[in-house]
């Protein structure tokens, strides 16, 4: 005798992709079609507006604050920064324009400078 076929037990996950798919394609849609109105690209840069303004306002709000503290703001230490490397860049052609130090050139070639020290005249007394 056969055995009746049994009907395929349904795969839970299967639907609950196709779930998930459908859900996704209508709120794609939805924010497509609003997206692509006036009205949302009006209220948009009116938040980018408002978002800007409350930044800057801050920005010069904490400025003054960190003045008062005399605490380096932040462009200061840009300002800073920006100094710095172009002092680097100053020592860098000057370094570049004397050329590599030579071979009997100490001074050059090591960072310390020894200190010419005077002749010693003075003989200590006889005993």
């Amino acid at each position: 005798m056969s055995e009746p076929a049994t009907p395929p037990v349904p795969d839970p996950f299967a639907m609950w992709r196709e779930w998930v798919s459908q859900s996704e394609r209508q709120w794609n849609k939805f924010f497509n079609d609003v997206m692509g109105t006036d009205q949302y690209t009006e209220t948009m840069s009116r938040f980018m507006d408002t978002y800007v303004n409350a930044q800057k306002s801050l920005g010069e709000t904490m400025g003054r604050y960190f003045t008062t503290l005399n605490v380096a703001t932040r462009t200061d230490l840009l300002a800073l920064g920006e100094r710095l490397l172009a002092i680097e860049n100053r020592l860098k052609s000057i370094d570049e324009r004397l050329g590599p130090p030579a071979a009997g050139d100490e001074a050059r070639a090591t960072p310390s400078v020894a200190v010419a020290r005077p002749p010693r005249t003075k003989k200590p007394p006889a005993s």
